[in-house]
């Protein structure tokens, strides 16, 4: 019975976070668990260039993130000793705020440069204010600024390893407030600020979906066993857990930028 509950639970959280026009969860390193689907309006895998994203294979292990250190909170309810900085994004003059966590510096705040194909939630500019705008994957592929590029999920499995590990660093990143879902604020212990963005589901007209319930953002790592899909990391509504999901290219989700 325990096994059975545990199995309903962890469906739950499947369904929440991957891509939903697939029939079965695409589990990370799986090739069974993948099913694929014939589509002609998915994106042309020819845009997609092993020279310019990471393919994985099943045979990959996360051995190698016993190397890296913890690295410890920088801010709580009373203090805030987090190394931030600007990044002037000099295409549009906007400005966003970065944080250092361990050897890395990330963008604290999700992109909102105004590529052609990418759209506000909703698509009203006030959102964008708030949440940064949405882009499908070719197109979070070149949207960075100079000097920044989208992160591999290697990239983002270091920053949830310094901050303790996949089953504790979600609500350590999340903003503490802004959630539909209590139980899912976090404490933002690093200044890194996920905010619950939502996302744009390009399936028969599904549109736009799950603004304060959760945030996905796109890696530049490929799917090994589908030239149509690559992983994203996603902070759940309902769970705090965070980890890789198979997302199809044509979805448009949020990015955040890593410094060179």
């Amino acid at each position: 019975m325990r096994a059975l509950f545990r199995l309903l639970f962890l469906c739950a959280f499947l369904i929440a976070c991957s891509d939903d026009d697939s029939d079965n969860f695409l589990v990370r390193g799986d090739a069974a668990s993948y099913s694929s689907e014939e589509d002609d309006e998915l994106s042309s895998s020819s845009s997609r260039s092993s020279s310019s994203s990471e393919q994985r294979s099943s045979s990959s292990s996360d051995a190698w993130l016993d190397t890296i250190p913890y690295v410890s909170p920088c801010r709580d309810e009373e203090d805030d000793n987090c190394k931030y900085g600007i990044l002037a994004d000099e295409r549009d003059g906007q400005s966003y705020r970065t944080v250092d966590i361990g050897e890395q510096t990330w963008m604290a705040e999700n992109l909102n440069y105004a590529s052609e194909s990418s759209k506000c939630y909703n698509d009203s500019l006030e959102y964008c204010d708030l949440y940064g705008r949405l882009y499908s994957w070719a197109d979070a592929m070149e949207v960075c600024p100079s000097g920044w590029h989208l992160p591999s999920l290697d990239e983002w499995k270091i920053l949830y390893t310094y901050a303790g590990g996949i089953y504790t660093s979600a609500s350590k990143l999340r903003t503490t407030s802004g959630w539909m879902n209590p139980d899912a604020e976090g404490t933002d212990d690093y200044g890194f600020s996920v905010l619950p963005a939502g996302a744009f589901r390009d399936l028969h007209g599904s549109g736009f979906r799950d603004l304060y319930e959760s945030a996905i953002f796109w890696t530049s790592t490929d799917y090994a066993y589908s030239e149509l899909d690559v992983y994203d990391i996603c902070f759940d509504k309902r769970d705090k857990m965070v980890d890789g999901h198979s997302q199809k290219t044509r979805n448009l989700l949020s990015v955040r930028c890593l410094k060179n």
